[in-house]
């Protein structure tokens, strides 16, 4: 059940480098690479720091979720584990159009390490619902203050239509999530789609034994979840806390270009708006759509003069540095595990190699 191959993994890294290291070079020329250089060696580094924090934050409140989700289900994984599967997801979502491996990458993961696929899935889907329900909640605040911002923030903007899609889509996951969770009629309908599937690509004749099993042991986790509503809040809660974190890498940016007029509340739900947006465009990492939308969405908060040198900034802290930690960290993960299974670094398989990549 591996998400993808050594290969694919190696195409998607070279494919989100290349995107990126294109969209920042366009970004300097467009601004003046002269101008762009000049104007981050001025910024202030003390406040680079609460946004280096804020980046870390992401993924710690992504492992914590996974933690509850896990928890209900009957397993005690320690925080190191936990982290391990929220890099995995960073790293892989990075890497893959729309963020389609980072899931199956996780459950991969999680599967290496004992854990049934079941409770892993329902461990993911828990965290999800929290992840959309805090990325659509804090977009919806951005609307709000863009409308009633001075400064008109959607006046002469083109991508109106991409903010109604990536709402629609959002909220379209996130109903399809609920009816997942809480919902037999749709599991129901989801094992047979499985089990059709399976009859087509699989031959074996305990594959629809299998799917049922598994199906089965992912609604008891989902009873377990409904007598269980206040882990659901803490979710939510730990996922409004993550994305407040993730978002507010844009204001700590903000301040350290020397600017304080806008708040924290501004910057941050804009930030959290234009996330909402790009997140239905099928690019690895969001390369360039995110670039595009920041131009325009924030280009009455920095001065024209800073914009270009914001966006680099930006991404490095918010992509660029998180996709580098969470590489080297999967990377420590895999030698820290081989070790313990007494594997000599010159005799690392293949899986292994993938998990590291």
């Amino acid at each position: 059940m591996k998400p993808c191959n050594k290969k694919s993994v190696y195409i998607g890294a070279a494919l989100i480098v290349s995107l990126a290291a294109l969209t920042v070079y366009i970004i300097a020329k467009e601004f003046g690479i002269s101008s762009v250089i000049s104007v981050l060696k001025s910024i202030n580094p003390v406040f680079l720091i609460p946004a280096i924090i804020c980046m870390l934050m992401f993924s710690v409140g992504e492992a914590l979720n996974i933690r509850l989700g896990l928890k209900l289900s009957g397993y005690k994984t320690g925080f190191f584990s936990a982290l391990k599967y929220a890099y995995t997801g960073f790293f892989f979502s990075m890497v893959t159009p729309s963020a389609s491996g980072g899931q199956p990458a996780q459950i991969y993961m999680m599967h290496r390490d004992k854990i049934k696929v079941s409770h892993a899935s329902f461990s993911l889907l828990l965290e999800l619902i929290g992840y959309e329900i805090a990325s659509i909640s804090i977009a919806s605040v951005g609307v709000i203050v863009s409308l009633v911002s001075p400064l008109n923030l959607f006046e002469g903007i083109s991508i109106g239509w991409v903010l109604i899609l990536g709402f629609l889509v959002n909220f379209a996951l996130l109903t399809c999530l609920l009816l997942i969770m809480f919902s037999k009629r749709a599991v129901k309908v989801l094992a047979g789609i499985a089990i059709k599937l399976a009859s087509i690509f699989c031959k074996k004749k305990d594959t629809k034994t299998k799917i049922l099993r598994t199906f089965a042991e992912y609604r008891i986790s989902a009873k377990r979840l409904k007598g269980n509503r206040g882990v659901l809040v803490r979710v939510i809660l730990i996922s409004l806390v993550q994305f407040s974190a993730y978002h507010a890498i844009t204001y700590f940016c903000y301040r350290s270009f020397g600017l304080s007029q806008r708040s924290f509340i501004e910057v941050m739900s804009l930030q959290g708006l234009l996330f909402t947006a790009v997140s239905c465009i099928p690019l690895p990492g969001s390369a360039g759509a995110m670039e595009g939308g920041f131009s325009l969405l924030f280009k009455k908060i920095f001065p024209e003069g800073m914009l270009g040198s914001a966006i680099i900034l930006c991404r490095l802290i918010s992509f660029a540095l998180p996709l580098l930690l969470s590489g080297l960290f999967l990377l420590i993960a895999g030698r820290i595990s081989n070790s313990k299974r007494g594997i000599g670094v010159n005799n690392i398989d293949s899986d292994t190699a993938e998990r590291a990549a």
